[in-house]
């Protein structure tokens, strides 16, 4: 019955790991999704789109918001 406090403890660190994981796939998503509408504003299909998509997500990861300051 002493043990029973300690199962709780071990379950927050993986609820934790999952909520960031389902921010950075949200993240991911926004961007990929702001990317296509960027492509389909100029028109652009096929290899030419794939290519653009591509390079607007790498500059988008490279251009990372920066850290909201606590206080």
């Amino acid at each position: 019955m002493k043990k029973l406090w300690l199962a709780p403890l071990l379950f927050v660190p993986l609820i934790t790991l999952a909520a960031d994981d389902a921010k950075k796939e949200t993240h991911r998503s926004t961007k990929l999704g702001a990317c296509s509408k960027e492509a389909h504003v100029k028109g652009l299909k096929g290899d030419e789109r794939k290519k653009f998509i591509s390079g607007c997500i790498a500059s988008a990861k490279s251009a990372k918001p920066a850290p909201h300051a606590a206080g």
